[in-house]
């Protein structure tokens, strides 16, 4: 009787999981954001519920629900600080900074000056700086923010301003956090206000959408964006990875004012308090014209991918990139195609080193179609290189959080800075240049030298393209 009993129970159990299956199979139709994807969720879903219908659960979802709920007073702050930016909207524009304009709600502010910070050590610097600068309050996000010795003196700068009376909220990634509970505890004693952004909300079924945003305000006045997380290895102090390629970028002005909205969602929506201070005037610290881009997954189409193809088609002369994750939608290696049969000067810096493996098999199979196309690209040489920058003819540069894959174009919450002005366009173009000196051209016979096993782990962990 106890086994009949038993055999019951697992025969209703493989049943429940087949009907979630095939309920889930139908909701994949809707969710899912390629024919292909789609189809490989519906034959796991039918086939290996077992492993496939939790799975789905937590990473099937394509769209945040619920981040685009606002109470009354952010609505307001959202239409006040919109209104002030119409007055510094930029009138004259580059061609190329104008087609990016006509695909975004927001518009490119002038009255900003840049600062091109080029690497862990000068931005470090330069934030600590700001920090003790502070006079009314501070905005820090992080995806990434580590316990060692320039996470401690940034935990103890924070707690310095917050004891002095300067608002300190601190936003941090709970899957990016190296942080020591000790550590928090004190900066909380001290006065800091710190919010988890939790891709984990069990409630919800969700466990994809990371906030991969790094940013640091101050004041309203200055804002610093890029690719920089907190940690020792941007200072080449990890022996493992050694010397670690990073740039930031240094911004006043305008479009610094317009970015504490989406810090101030972001702190809103994760922690369901709002922020207790009041924002200032907008105030003209230049005459540079900056386009700030915020994507989220709660968006009705991938803006963050739009945008980027856009960048790309706007290419005449010189297309140059630098970014370490390289497993795109087939759309942006398709522009890249096109852009160089146009006869652009296509060019691309990739790490020599990664500090993710799986990530670097995943993106060899797309580095080969791109070298044997005659794309020009090439492995930094001298250690992990994180950069996300784009250089467009000499009308556009463009510096960030986004990778070039799947996950910073449709899940990840991103920011982007996007600017004509000639004089960081120049500098970003020596920036580049001394890469290409410390980098080795690919060759396409590198690829014909690569062991089957090689190629073949190259093309399982591509096949996982979409949800890394």
């Amino acid at each position: 009787m106890v086994s009949i009993h038993f055999d019951l129970i697992s025969l209703l159990i493989i049943l429940l999981f087949y009907l979630l299956g095939i309920f889930s199979a139908f909701h994949a139709v809707f969710q899912s954001r390629t024919p292909q994807g789609t189809m490989a969720w519906i034959l796991a879903l039918i086939c290996i519920p077992f492993f496939s219908v939790p799975a789905f659960f937590f990473f099937g979802k394509r769209k945040l629900e619920d981040y685009d709920f606002f109470d009354e007073e952010l609505t307001l702050l959202k239409k006040q600080v919109k209104l002030e930016a119409s007055f510094v909207e930029a009138k004259t524009k580059s061609h190329a900074l104008k087609r990016i304009d006509t695909i975004l709600e927001g518009k490119s502010l002038t009255g900003n000056s840049l600062g091109l910070l080029s690497d862990g050590e000068e931005t470090f610097q330069a934030m600590l700086k700001a920090i003790e600068d502070a006079s009314e309050y501070i905005f820090l996000q992080m995806y990434i923010f580590r316990t060692d010795r320039i996470g401690i003196l940034f935990a103890q700068a924070l707690k310095e301003k917050a004891q002095s009376g300067v608002k300190v909220y601190v936003l941090y990634e709970r899957l990016g956090i190296r942080m020591s509970k000790k550590v928090l505890k004190s900066m909380e004693q001290s006065g800091v206000f710190l919010g988890e952004f939790t891709p984990i909300r069990l409630n919800k079924f969700q466990m994809n959408f990371r906030n991969h945003r790094k940013l640091l305000i101050i004041d309203g006045e200055k804002g610093f964006f890029g690719g920089i997380n907190i940690g020792d290895d941007y200072l080449g102090r990890y022996p493992s990875i050694g010397f670690w390629r990073d740039s930031n970028v240094l911004v006043s002005g305008p479009v610094v004012h317009l970015a504490q909205i989406d810090f101030i969602k972001d702190w809103k929506f994760s922690q369901d308090t709002n922020i207790d201070l009041m924002i200032g005037d907008m105030k003209v610290q230049g005459s540079s014209n900056v386009l700030l881009v915020n994507t989220n997954p709660s968006e009705d189409r991938p803006k963050n991918l739009l945008v980027h193809l856009e960048i790309i088609n706007c290419a005449k002369k010189r297309l140059w990139i630098a970014n370490p994750y390289i497993v795109p939608p087939q759309g942006l290696i398709d522009a890249l195609y096109l852009s160089f049969l146009k006869g652009v000067d296509v060019r691309i810096v990739i790490p020599l080193k990664s500090d993710n493996q799986f990530v670097s098999l995943a993106m060899s199979v797309y580095i080969q179609k791109l070298v044997e196309a005659g794309i020009r690209v090439y492995r930094y040489s001298l250690g992990m290189m994180h950069q996300k920058l784009i250089l467009v003819d000499d009308e556009l540069a463009v510096i960030g959080s986004s990778n070039l894959d799947y996950r910073s174009m449709h899940i990840n919450f991103e920011n982007t800075i996007i600017t004509d002005d000639l004089n960081f366009i120049q500098n970003l173009n020596s920036s580049f240049i001394k890469d290409f000196h410390s980098s080795h051209e690919i060759e396409k016979s590198e690829f014909k030298l690569l062991p089957f096993s090689r190629k073949f782990a190259s093309r399982l962990a591509n096949s996982f393209a979409p949800i890394l």
